[in-house]
């Protein structure tokens, strides 16, 4: 099965929208370090379309905003993402007053004239003020973000049926969990997968194997037969993603092993069924590739 370009574009919103949490928190964590500059919150937030918050606005207006298709969780999402986006912006700016500003209202007030001082006076109180709206702008921010989150969870919820998100949750557990908590993270699993953890693994490891990433969907694979002993599906699917990648590592001796396995194993027919010309069609040729192996050696010796 092969993704829809809807399918692909719905994964990258995800993506960059933990991308946004997560420079956001960044970002906080430089503030109360007293180390946030202006280039840090550059990779947060732009209006040139280089950073992560940019990136998310405009994947939500091509997908959501004039989209007929599009439920209110996602138009809603749309809303979200636009209104951080400009609260962000202005926060950006202040950063930018105080960086670049700031260190100006420092010169000598006595050798200037009295127009002067006023108008260092005047920028001094504008640079107090961009200081309040950064503090007030980053905690405004850090609200919204969370309510972003929670909406990801239901959209999350609503792609479901994506063929790439079991894969990319798979991949993106660590993150999941910083967002959600470990808790969060297991209710979101059993919304979504009746058995939770374990169907997350077999759709991820499916979904591998159907991209012909033999090595982590029998590495995947294995994980479940160890987790669940009496899964006969993924012992089978194991045995089946090993012997095609031995297979593609010349390793013919060993792929041979996993694939007479595979066919000899007693399980429902219904699984073996979809796979069980490709394996005889794989024995076939592996045993022209040993027997060629043997003729090789004997010329040799």
């Amino acid at each position: 099965m092969k993704p829809t370009n809807l399918e692909k574009k719905q994964i990258d919103l995800v993506r960059e929208s933990i991308c946004v949490y997560e420079k956001c928190m960044e970002c906080r964590g430089l503030f109360k370090a007293g180390q946030l500059g202006f280039a840090s919150i550059e990779d947060f937030v732009d209006d040139r379309g280089k950073s992560c918050l940019y990136r998310l606005k405009e994947m939500c207006h091509e997908l959501y905003r004039n989209s007929d298709d599009a439920g209110y969780k996602e138009k809603l999402y749309d809303i979200t993402v636009g209104y951080i986006f400009h609260e962000a912006m202005k926060m950006r700016e202040s950063l930018y007053q105080l960086e670049y500003y700031k260190p100006h209202c420092d010169i000598a007030v006595q050798d200037l004239t009295e127009k002067e001082k006023k108008i260092v006076h005047d920028i001094s109180i504008l640079i107090k003020k961009a200081e309040v709206r950064l503090r007030e702008g980053l905690k405004e921010t850090r609200t919204l973000l969370h309510e972003l989150v929670e909406q990801l969870k239901d959209l999350i919820i609503t792609y479901r049926g994506n063929y790439l998100l079991p894969r990319f949750i798979f991949e993106n557990e660590k993150s999941l969990v910083r967002i959600y908590g470990k808790k969060g993270f297991r209710e979101l699993l059993m919304v979504m997968y009746a058995d939770g953890k374990l169907l997350l693994y077999f759709n991820a490891a499916r979904s591998y194997l159907e991209s012909e990433y033999y090595d982590l969907a029998r590495k995947l694979f294995h994980k479940i037969t160890r987790l669940d002993n009496k899964n006969g599906e993924a012992l089978f699917l194991y045995r089946y993603a090993s012997a095609f990648y031995f297979y593609f590592k010349n390793m013919f001796t060993k792929a041979m092993m996993f694939t007479e396995s595979a066919l000899s194993m007693d399980i429902d027919d219904a699984i073996k069924k979809p796979y069980r010309g490709t394996l005889q069609k794989l024995l076939t040729d592996l045993t022209g590739e040993i027997k060629k192996k043997k003729e090789n050696t004997r010329r040799r010796h």
